[in-house]
């Protein structure tokens, strides 16, 4: 999807970012891929520094009650998140303009995006920057949801019920197995449970490495707090990882472990909740500011089947 750009923002907006910013905007870029959510997403050079600018307008209500939910978590994330400062957040009803949320983030210029030919060291960053989220004891509040109760468990329960016949175009393996699968799936509130700190949306896209020995990495789009098993972000992204030419998951673990006391059934379980859910979703309409949002749950789809597939080995 095209999203917009600096110069499509209204200039009475982008006065107002300006002045918040401290600093008239000299360059902007939309990044390479930011995602299937609507909205305005930028990196933006100032003067000042970089920074990194959401903004999003009533016409998507749903995206801005997100945006919102972001900007409100930001201050809660526990100290060593790999997370960007946040500058300032804009909520306002603008002359003319109606309702606009936006959010500045303060990105340092010694940051890269995770390098898609996936050398050796970049997916070894990857799995620490992930890593260290797990490692986190997640806050004891309310805008923090267990992923059983925010990430959904019975998709293959429900699969079996209606037997969709586009359920073909994603594994012939599938065939026959809906019952078993979902018998799996419904250990997920042991398998997941835990007390540590969770991203629960995490793309390739959102991890950002240091270009400069001993610097952190970032994390950003902490649309939500999640608490769980510290594993579950680590096997999320390494689906993600797969889906962009990435190594498979399993050569992955293999390589870098995961954290200490994880059991393996659980992370089998996961995966299992995870394919079922992609495999539901992929087969849904499609969101009308979201069109391609389908396509990407199908890749996430397959590649979670065959994950499925060599953890059950058959």
């Amino acid at each position: 999807m095209r999203r917009p750009g600096w110069n499509d923002l209204p200039p009475a907006l982008r006065s107002r970012i300006n002045h918040l910013l401290g600093a008239r905007v000299l360059a902007a870029s939309v990044p390479r891929d930011s995602g299937v959510l609507p909205g305005t997403h930028l990196q933006v050079q100032t003067s000042q520094g970089n920074a990194f600018l959401k903004a999003v307008d009533a016409q998507n209500p749903a995206r801005l009650d997100l945006l919102r939910q972001e900007i409100a978590l930001n201050p809660l994330l526990p100290p060593g998140t790999p997370r960007p400062e946040l500058e300032w957040s804009l909520d306002e009803e603008l002359p003319g303009l109606g309702t606009w949320v936006a959010v500045a983030y303060r990105m340092r210029a010694t940051l890269r995006p995770v390098d898609l030919d996936w050398p050796d060291e970049d997916v070894a960053g990857l799995v620490r920057a992930v890593r260290s989220i797990g490692e986190i004891e997640a806050p004891d509040d309310p805008m923090f949801v267990p992923e059983v109760k925010a990430f959904p468990t019975q998709a293959w329960e429900v699969l079996a019920d209606r037997r969709p016949a586009r359920l073909a175009n994603h594994s012939p393996w599938l065939a026959g197995r809906l019952e078993g699968l979902a018998e799996i799936a419904a250990h997920a509130p042991e398998a997941i449970a835990g007390t540590s700190l969770q991203h629960g949306m995490l793309r390739v896209q959102n991890v950002l490495l240091p270009t400069v020995p001993g610097q952190e990495p970032l994390v950003t789009d902490w649309v939500r707090g999640g608490v769980g098993a510290p594993y579950l972000d680590l096997v999320s992204m390494l689906l993600h990882v797969r889906v962009h030419g990435g190594p498979p998951p399993e050569a992955t673990l293999r390589r870098h472990g995961l954290p200490a006391g994880t059991d393996p059934d659980a992370v089998t379980c996961w995966i299992a909740v995870l394919a079922g859910h992609y495999v539901h979703s992929s087969m849904e309409p499609p969101p009308p500011d979201a069109p391609e949002q389908r396509a990407a749950e199908h890749r996430l789809a397959r590649a979670a089947v065959a994950w499925l597939q060599t953890r059950l080995g058959y």
